[in-house]
């Protein structure tokens, strides 16, 4: 099973592919980044993420969690954490 920070260094990489114009701040992220606040996500970067978790991690998203109760880098952590 994956670590909390091996999942947010998943989680950078898979950022740095949707949205590489703000590498620094995606390198520089940890578990209290905002998503949309620090890294500026917009919706399509929001799709993107979703689909590239679920084929990286090997998950489904639940079709009641929206991805938008997702505020942190954490938050999305811990869920895919107990999807694992």
């Amino acid at each position: 099973m994956l670590s909390k920070e091996e999942i947010i260094e998943k989680l950078k990489d898979i950022l740095l592919v949707a949205d590489s114009g703000n590498a620094e701040k995606i390198k520089a992220a940890d578990e209290n980044t905002r998503l949309s606040e620090d890294l500026g996500l917009n919706s399509v970067n929001v799709l993107y993420l979703v689909i590239a978790i679920e084929e990286v991690f090997n998950i489904r998203f639940d079709d009641d969690t929206g991805v938008d109760s997702f505020v942190t880098v954490g938050d999305a952590a811990d869920y895919i954490g107990g999807k694992l």
